[in-house]
């Protein structure tokens, strides 16, 4: 504030002294003086203003950089200092401010670490304080709790928030496994204590436990099948030995009937175990297709000659149509498999007289050739359809002689795994139609 006055003062005297000037003429020696000495002082004074203009120059370039730096940028240097106090400055603040963008620009990277870490994990990870209120959660754990990312989000689950409250009671983790979401996710929760009991925050991790919790059903359901289909052959086996010890055995017609009946459930057992065996080296990857160009209208013929028998006994007629270019890349092995068990199952549910179709379709599709198998069976009714290509899965249990429930799962593992798709149409009471893709 005291710079503006030295000019005043200046131009004050030198009115002073240009007035007496004047009134003296300037016609004196002393006259000259004068004027120098007011020359030499005004000189002086220009230089201190100068001076003192590029000190407060300087002192607005510390106080910028310094409120940038306040802001966290480090970028700005208030340049070289001329003034005495700030030339002592000027090197300890450039050094502050690097080691200042050094430090925060690692927090920086260790939080983008930790951020794509935390993101990268299956589990879900959440921080919570005494409030419920969610501070920290990484990807996983917004999509199990709906986290809309928004902003702020509040744990709203009344099972985790209990669960983290029993861990801040308890000061030590605490687990449980509880449903979330719709549809409802079986998830394995865990909350350890964070801060101590006066912070109140807790960590919470969850992990979803719905496809493990699925593949342990499908197992139990699974291994219930396959006893269930075991019992029954068995049983029969048994009950009928125990027949012709008893004295059946004397009997030469009753012997033979009952070895007859032994030996049909023995096919039985014999075909589940079979079938069980395909189905797992198809889903195990173990028996992978070997393609190489294959006429699927001629695998289907082949499929039919080999059924000539039970075509025959079965009473029906089954013909085997083309269309176009029949020729797939694919398995001809597999292939055959699965219009073997379309075919067989077409067999078992058409009546005596009726019809069986096998189109061969290579015009509709350039990529891929149709097959469809079609009966004039009783058809399946509509609550069925979505559940006939699951293992075991038959829609009328009350016939033991529908094979072993295997066929369907079989001929959709393997044309799944050449790229295909499988399906059915029926109505109740109008025959099935199934029917298969397989890529050219």
């Amino acid at each position: 504030m005291g710079a503006p006055v030295v000019p005043a003062i200046a131009l004050t005297l030198l009115a002073a002294l240009a007035g007496a000037l004047a009134l003296a003429g300037q016609a004196s020696l002393a006259a000259g003086a004068a004027f120098a000495a007011a020359l030499g002082l005004l000189a002086a004074l220009g230089v201190r203003m100068r001076r003192a203009a590029g000190a407060e120059r300087e002192s607005r370039a510390f106080a910028q950089a310094m409120e940038r730096a306040a802001d966290g940028d480090f970028s700005l240097r208030p340049g070289p200092a001329s003034a005495p106090p700030l030339t002592a400055l000027e090197g300890p603040f450039n050094t502050m401010a690097d080691a200042l963008a050094s430090l925060i620009g690692e927090l920086s990277e260790e939080r983008a670490q930790l951020s794509s870490a935390l993101d990268g994990m299956a589990d879900g990870v959440l921080l919570v304080d005494r409030d419920y209120r969610v501070t920290l959660f990484n990807r996983a754990a917004g999509d199990l709790l709906a986290f809309d990312g928004s902003g702020a989000q509040a744990l709203r689950d009344y099972e985790l928030r209990e669960l983290a409250a029993r861990c801040r009671t308890s000061g030590e983790a605490e687990r449980t496994e509880l449903s979330l979401g719709a549809p409802r996710r079986t998830v394995s929760a865990a909350a350890t204590p964070i801060g101590g009991a006066s912070d109140g925050s807790a960590l919470l991790t969850l992990r979803d436990l719905t496809a493990q919790r699925r593949l342990e059903t499908t197992r139990r359901e699974f291994v219930a099948n396959v006893s269930h289909e075991l019992r029954s052959p068995l049983a029969s086996v048994k009950a009928m030995v125990e027949t012709l010890e008893g004295g059946a055995a004397g009997d030469p017609a009753a012997a033979a009937d009952f070895l007859a009946r032994v030996n049909r459930e023995v096919d039985r057992m014999t075909a589940l175990v079979n079938d069980l065996l395909e189905l797992s080296r198809i889903e195990s990857g173990q028996a992978a297709p070997k393609r190489e160009p294959v006429d699927a209208a001629g695998v289907a013929a082949s499929v039919q000659a080999d059924l000539e028998r039970r075509i025959a006994e079965a009473g029906v007629s089954v013909a085997v149509e083309r269309a176009g270019d029949t020729t797939v890349l694919g398995d001809a092995g597999q292939l055959h498999q699965v219009l073997l068990n379309l075919l067989d199952n077409a067999l078992r549910f058409t009546p005596r007289g009726g019809e069986i179709a096998a189109d061969v379709d290579g015009a509709s599709r350039a990529d891929a050739v149709t097959v469809r198998v079609r009966d004039d069976g009783p058809g399946v009714a509509a609550e069925h359809l979505p559940h006939l290509f699951e293992r075991f899965y038959k829609a009328d249990r009350s016939r033991r002689d529908q094979g072993t429930g295997l066929g369907l799962a079989i001929a959709k593992r393997a044309v799944e795994a050449h790229g295909g798709e499988i399906g059915v149409e029926s109505a109740e009471g109008a025959g099935a139609t199934f029917w298969f893709t397989i890529p050219r």
